[in-house]
């Protein structure tokens, strides 16, 4: 089905010659089904000369923004402009996913209206957003989540106490005779430890409760309880999994664990439950000095 496109002068012929060159991929929908695609189109979209048209447009977008594509075309076809551009993600036919950022307008084709699409492959500048994201909530040695990120989640933890969750357990690690290992074998030992900590400690936990690097040697542990009973449960997987001597370079290095716990089950702000935790790690360790 041509939808009426042809072309009629030369003027249509170096217009299509235009279009057909564009470095941004246009595509022109109706009916839901792909009319035409350039050759860009064709290119982000993963297919060959030709094998766009005739395709169900929603089977080229992700799942996850499936809702909104059809809302913009909804709008569009109902006679409502857009205001703005959207970013969608796009499956290729080999499961490839690529992220477009696309303005949408609509056209009159062959006494039809076809939804007019020009988009841009953003795939590159949203990896690097999500990287950049990434470090900025993320401990760049450990890759655990850090202080910023931690937060957050503590008062998400929080909020839903007595909504599901009976407690937030809060357990705050400090380790013993680090700077030890720093002096002695240097600091590319000291960060295989706390990466060797970080490892054991996620896997004592549940994927759902957060591990995080706070600085230094100070890790935090959040996770939330169905019962208040399960509490000592998960310190006692800390502790088993922090017991053992860690091995650097064929050297075995002994370093200890202390650990401040806190059972919240009544609302209270992330950073009072943090301090509190601390007060609590320093009252653990073996000199049970508390901090001023």
């Amino acid at each position: 089905m041509t939808y009426g496109l042809q072309v009629d002068s030369g003027f249509d012929r170096v217009f299509r010659t235009l279009v057909e060159t564009a470095p941004m991929a246009i595509l022109l929908v109706v009916d839901g089904q792909i009319a035409y695609a350039n050759s860009t189109a064709e290119q982000t979209l993963g297919v060959g000369p030709g094998e766009a048209e005739g395709l169900a447009a929603e089977t080229l977008v992700h799942p996850d923004h499936l809702e909104v594509a059809r809302h913009r075309a909804r709008e569009l076809l109902a006679g409502r402009p857009l205001a703005g551009s959207a970013e969608i993600a796009v499956v290729r036919p080999d499961g490839q996913v690529v992220r477009v950022e696309e303005v949408s307008s609509t056209v009159e084709v062959g006494g039809r209206r076809g939804i007019y699409v020009m988009a841009c492959d953003v795939t590159e500048r949203a990896r690097r957003e999500a990287h950049f994201a990434h470090l900025a909530t993320h401990d760049g040695l450990t890759g655990l989540p850090n202080r910023l990120l931690l937060q957050d989640r503590l008062e998400q933890a929080l909020a839903r106490v007595g909504r599901g969750v009976a407690a937030v357990l809060l357990l705050f690690v400090d380790l013993d005779g680090f700077k030890g290992v720093n002096d002695q074998l240097g600091h590319a030992a000291g960060d295989a430890v706390l990466v060797q900590v970080g490892e054991r400690l996620r896997g004592a936990v549940r994927t759902m409760d957060t591990v995080a690097r706070l600085s230094g040697d100070e890790f935090v542990v959040v996770a939330e309880l169905e019962l208040l009973e399960l509490a000592d449960s998960v310190r006692e997987r800390l502790d088993t999994a922090l017991a053992p001597a860690y091995e650097i370079d064929g050297a075995r290095v002994e370093v200890g664990a202390s650990i401040g716990q806190l059972v919240l089950d009544t609302p209270r702000s992330a950073q009072e439950a943090l301090v509190e935790a601390d007060r609590r790690m320093y009252a653990a360790k073996p000199s049970r000095t508390l901090r001023p």
